[in-house]
């Protein structure tokens, strides 16, 4: 067997560890590179659904475009500035365990009604002629208006319903400071003047 000259060896043992570092880097950049393009993925999708971002698109439009537009925009804005206040009451009533009967159940329908409307609106707003998009904004609007009446009436009955409970609550806080205080009244009239006795 002869033997490799000195160098020889050196210069494998130079390529050996030049390729192990490219493998790495290598490896290492794919695995940035995906990473990378999955954050972006995310960032994107929910940047796509943000509820709030979605809002602020649909209020600049009620101030940009042609009448009919914005009319339309300003429509979609108050079914859904109805539906978020409905949602809030009626979560707050849950949460302060009030009673809400079949509310919640009505409020669904409402919502579905809502979103009906909303996709009708959405629909009217892309509609190309202007005449027509007109009209629709008229017409629509009568249905927002009750939309937005029965979703205050539904709120109102969330309130009045809590109003009572905390009416009852209040009088029973009442009547038990009543006791409470003809209790230590008592107690002072009959022990307080034993120990000045």
């Amino acid at each position: 067997m002869t033997a490799l000259p000195a160098s020889a060896s050196a210069t494998s043992a130079v390529a050996d560890a030049l390729t192990t570092i490219a493998v790495i880097g290598g490896v290492t950049f794919l695995v940035l590179l995906t990473a990378t393009g999955l954050t972006a993925w995310v960032v994107v999708r929910k940047v796509r659904r943000s509820r709030l971002l979605r809002r602020g698109a649909l209020r600049v439009r009620t101030v940009a475009g042609d009448q009919a537009g914005r009319e339309l925009a300003r429509q979609r804005v108050a079914v859904q500035d109805a539906q978020d206040a409905t949602e809030r009451a009626l979560a707050a009533a849950q949460a302060q365990h009030r009673p809400v009967g079949e509310l919640p159940t009505v409020a669904a329908r409402l919502a579905d009604a809502g979103q009906e409307l909303d996709d009708q609106l959405r629909l009217a707003e892309r509609e190309p002629d202007h005449a027509l998009r007109s009209a629709l904004a008229r017409e629509l609007g009568g249905r927002v208006r009750e939309h937005g009446r029965l979703s205050a009436e539904l709120r109102a009955s969330v309130l009045s319903a809590g109003g009572a409970v905390g009416e009852a609550r209040l009088l029973d806080a009442g009547s038990r400071l009543s006791v409470e205080v003809g209790a230590l009244t008592a107690w002072q009239e009959s022990y307080g003047a034993r120990r000045l006795g």
